[in-house]
């Protein structure tokens, strides 16, 4: 072997491996994204490095207008040609679009489908374009790579490297675009539940606000007490509704003092099942965002109710104690709930539907990032765990 070609070769053997480690490093980049908006600038800033080209652009369909529109576009008239659109049907991207197939042109004046450039700045000397294909088979859109950098030519050979990037911004951007409608999904239910919570407090609060005026007129003294208790535990649970939905935005809460807090409020409105449970709340401060505390406060309100109502039904001998703790380690909040009562049943699940309240706690905790353990301890111990 002459040593030219042999310098040739190792040149060519490693410009393959920085190829291969860019394109895992893109991919590990994109799957680990979940904002729509990232995964898509992400994904054309690794087209274009990838593919060694001057400007890249990710067309989708908007199917109302029967367009292709440019969604995102890199490269130097990134600026000039966001947001702009071509007819579906019209264009290399239109054809690849109706073919289902990748289309290479080293010299886009000779293409009979090269629509023309959409910026005065750019002028398109060759391009690769594939189409974006999901898992039920239906193209979402298409990607191009153009101008490859020091007027070189693309290849039939760079085609499937093109294709397995497509293939991972395809999943990547069907994945987040479920993400967004969770996420907006959840967003209508903590609004419809603010909203619940919110109606319960006025009620309670006319309730006890109807039976002040006409405890005025019961002239015996027993059920006049009885009647002031109701009232004043209707007034506890109507502050219990208004810190579960607390909203103050941006702000910090010391989690510790708002568990205490709240931890207060359900044990005077729990009062009514004249259940003597005493509730111990030990921990440190920590700062987490309002929406943190709120979640953890949600999940507590379950945890608690669900205590109280085993204890209701086995009797007060089970239960008389609840022990709740907040705390940190290397950057994870804990926080526990242990009662002294006969603890959880071998069956038990957290995720298991049989039981509303658990099905409920189960779904915070997703919302939260959180996990939580369950053991017998000897009671019943609940420990969640999130990062600070």
């Amino acid at each position: 072997m002459a040593e030219g070609n042999f310098k040739d070769e190792n040149l060519h053997n490693n410009l393959e491996k920085e190829n291969l480690s860019l394109i895992l490093e893109t991919l590990e980049g994109i799957n680990n994204t979940n904002e729509f908006k990232t995964v898509l600038d992400e994904s054309m800033e690794a087209t274009r490095q990838v593919m060694n080209s001057e400007a890249s652009s990710l067309f989708l369909i908007d199917d109302e207008k029967g367009v292709l529109f440019i969604s995102v576009p890199t490269g130097p008239a990134k600026k000039e040609v966001a947001g702009k659109s071509i007819p579906k049907d019209k264009g290399i991207a239109g054809w690849v679009l109706s073919n289902r197939k990748p289309y290479l042109t080293n010299d886009v004046t000779k293409s009979e489908h090269f629509y023309g450039d959409l910026a005065e700045s750019f002028t398109t000397r060759n391009l690769i374009c594939v189409p974006l294909i999901n898992r039920d088979g239906n193209v979402i859109g298409v990607i191009q790579a153009m101008n490859k950098r020091d007027n070189r030519e693309y290849s039939e050979g760079e085609i499937p490297v093109f294709e397995a990037l497509a293939t991972h911004i395809t999943i990547a951007i069907e994945r987040t675009k479920k993400i967004d409608t969770m996420r907006e999904t959840i967003q209508q239910k903590d609004v419809m539940i603010a909203e619940i919570h919110h109606r319960i407090k006025n009620n309670l609060e006319a309730l006890s606000e109807q039976i002040q005026k006409d405890v005025q007129e019961i002239t015996d003294e027993k059920a006049n007490e009885l009647f002031r208790k109701i009232e004043s535990r209707m007034k506890s649970m109507a502050k219990l509704h208004d810190l579960l939905v607390e909203k103050k935005v941006n702000e910090r809460i010391d989690l510790y003092s708002y568990t205490q807090n709240l931890a207060e409020k359900i044990e005077d409105s729990m009062s009514f099942n004249m259940l003597d449970i005493e509730i111990d709340v030990s921990g440190v401060e920590i700062d987490v965002s309002q929406n943190k505390a709120l979640l953890c406060g949600l999940i507590l309100n379950e945890l608690l109710i669900n205590v109280y109502k085993h204890a209701q039904l086995k009797g007060t001998k089970d239960v008389n104690k609840i022990d709740i703790n907040v705390t940190k380690d290397e950057g994870l909040v804990i926080l526990s709930v242990a009662d002294n009562g006969v603890g959880v049943p071998d069956d038990f699940s957290i995720q298991s539907k049989r039981s509303i309240g658990m099905w409920i706690v189960y779904e915070l905790l997703q919302k939260l990032g959180a996990e939580m353990s369950v053991l017998n301890d000897p009671g019943a111990r609940f420990t969640i765990t999130f990062p600070e």
